[in-house]
């Protein structure tokens, strides 16, 4: 794989907030494979709406999903997105 320089113009009100969101572009890169990466981005660019259902729909630290838990959530996520 190559790896290639490029310039980026990126929005924030300050250099912390620069800095969180090119560490959460860097996690993104680092974690998800080219096509899962390029998918949750289209998905996230045409229903922007997703990440607010996400907050609402995330665990707590420590807390893990039932079974009924993320039946739930693939209802509501039906049910919201569909």
């Amino acid at each position: 794989m190559k790896n290639y320089k490029i310039s980026l113009t990126v929005p924030a009100l300050d250099k912390e907030q620069l800095q969180e969101k090119l560490q959460a572009f860097q996690d993104l890169q680092d974690h998800l494979e080219h096509e899962d990466f390029i998918a949750s981005t289209t998905i996230i660019v045409e229903h922007p709406d997703i990440i607010d259902f996400i907050k609402e729909v995330i665990p707590e630290e420590g807390e893990q999903l039932t079974m009924t838990d993320y039946i739930g959530i693939a209802k509501r996520a039906f049910e919201r997105f569909a």
